[in-house]
């Protein structure tokens, strides 16, 4: 889990940190390195995303040998699409947003996983949006209560990819903090859910006696 923050060290700025790093080409080149070790897992995803076309190809009775073919040919596809998507965030990912100046911030910089933009004018972002959903069990549910938050900064053209908080994270003051720092010029928005985990439904008993009634005679049949 990510941990959201706002950055008040540099007294000209005030940054909302949205993810560790960024603002070099270092930190992209390490972070887009660090995809080499999951290119095998991303090429076993895209053997058994094609698991169906294999299913195909035997019954059509094309045998093992094209099977194996297509099998490595999506296998390669997934490891290249995986890679470059992740390099993709490594150099252009959003890692922190720069308001300057503090008191009364009137441009935005866009600190990237690679370098540091230009300062724009604030209304590049729309809005700020915290989601705080709790699904809590249902009585006799041996599941513990689940508790997800988001945050997603939502820009002019297109938004942020949304950073996951952890459960514990104090929504209430962040949402107070970045509305006291941005606001009137950034609208920042809470959004609290509480629901309850749905119920299962209960068995059927008169079901379960049917099928079991209708196994035995199947057996007492084959007899």
């Amino acid at each position: 889990m990510q941990t959201v923050g706002v950055d008040r060290s540099n007294p000209d700025v005030i940054d909302l940190v949205l993810r560790e790093g960024g603002g070099s080409l270092r930190h992209a080149a390490k972070g887009s390195l660090g995809m080499a070790r999951a290119v095998p897992l991303l090429a076993a995803i895209g053997v058994l995303c094609a698991l169906p076309a294999y299913i195909v190809m035997l019954l059509a009775g094309t045998g093992w040998g094209p099977v194996w073919t297509v099998a490595g040919i999506a296998g390669a596809v997934g490891a290249v699409l995986g890679a470059a998507a992740g390099v993709y965030l490594a150099f252009l990912d959003v890692h922190r947003l720069r308001f300057s100046p503090a008191t009364t911030p009137a441009t935005v910089t866009l600190v990237r996983g690679t370098r540091t933009g230009r300062p724009r004018p604030l209304t590049t972002v729309r809005r700020i949006r915290i989601d705080h959903s709790t699904e809590e069990p249902y009585d006799g549910d041996p599941l513990p209560e689940s508790v997800t938050v988001t945050l997603t900064v939502h820009l002019r053209h297109g938004r942020t990819r949304s950073t996951s908080l952890s459960p514990a994270t104090d929504t209430t003051a962040l949402h107070r903090e970045l509305h006291q720092a941005l606001t009137p010029g950034i609208q920042v928005d809470l959004f609290v859910r509480h629901h309850r985990r749905p119920k299962p439904p209960p068995q059927d008993p008169h079901r379960r006696i049917s099928l079991d009634g209708v196994g035995r005679g199947t057996g007492a049949g084959g007899c």
